[in-house]
C-alpha cells in the first residue's frame, strides 16, 4: 500500500510490521527535525543529502584544485593550499549547515550516527552522497588539470613520506580525525 500526505512531497512503501504497527519510509525535500520524528517512520531528507553532495564536490574542486595548480613544494605553496582547504571548508559549512549540518566528511557523519545525533539511514545517505560528490569533484579536476598541468601529478592527493612510515601516518590520521569529530560535537 502507498500513503500520501499533504506535508510530504513523496512517500514510499508502507510495509507492515506486526499487525498492530506500521513502518513507513518517506523521502522529503525539506529539512527534517530528527528530534520530532516518529521512530516508526524512516524519513530520508533528500535536501540534506544533496547539500552534502554539492559541498563535498566543491570542497574537492577548491582544495585539491588549489594543490594541483600550486603544488606543495615550499612553505609558500603549502600555506596557500592549507588556506584554500581551510577557507573552503569554512564557507561550505556555513553554506549548507542549515540544510544538512555541514558534515562534509564521512568520519564526522559516522560519529554523529554513532552518537545518536543522526539516524543511521540518513547517515548512510549522507555518506553515499559525500563519496559520489568526491568522485565527481575529482573527475572535474581530472578534466581541468591534465597530467602535464597538474603540479602534484596526482590530482592533489596525499602520499605518505617513506621516511615517516605508514603506521605513523595512520596514527596522525586517527588523531586528526578524532580532533575534527570532537570539534564538531562541541561546536554543534
Amino acid at each position: 500500500a502507498r500513503h500520501f500526505c499533504a506535508s510530504e512531497r513523496v512517500a514510499i512503501a508502507v510495509s507492515p510490521q506486526p499487525r498492530t504497527h506500521c513502518t513507513m519510509a518517506l523521502v522529503r525535500w525539506e529539512t527534517v527535525n530528527w528530534d520530532e520524528q516518529d521512530p516508526k517512520i524512516m524519513v530520508m531528507d533528500v535536501k540534506a543529502a544533496v547539500a552534502e553532495f554539492i559541498a563535498m564536490t566543491l570542497f574537492v574542486i577548491v582544495g585539491c584544485g588549489t594543490a594541483c595548480g600550486y603544488g606543495a613544494s615550499d612553505g609558500e605553496t603549502r600555506l596557500c593550499v592549507a588556506f584554500a582547504f581551510g577557507m573552503s571548508i569554512l564557507v561550505l559549512v556555513y553554506a549548507v549547515c542549515h540544510l544538512s549540518g555541514g558534515h562534509i566528511n564521512g568520519a564526522v557523519t559516522f560519529s554523529l550516527v554513532l552518537g545518536g545525533a543522526l539516524p543511521w539511514h540518513q547517515g548512510l545517505l549522507h555518506l553515499i552522497m559525500q563519496l559520489v560528490g568526491s568522485l565527481i569533484g575529482a573527475s572535474i579536476l581530472a578534466g581541468m588539470f591534465p597530467c602535464e598541468f597538474d603540479v602534484t601529478r596526482n590530482l592533489g592527493s596525499n602520499v605518505v613520506n617513506p621516511n615517516f612510515g605508514v603506521g605513523r601516518a595512520l596514527l596522525a590520521e586517527v588523531i586528526g580525525t578524532f580532533l575534527l569529530c570532537k570539534v564538531v560535537w562541541e561546536a554543534a
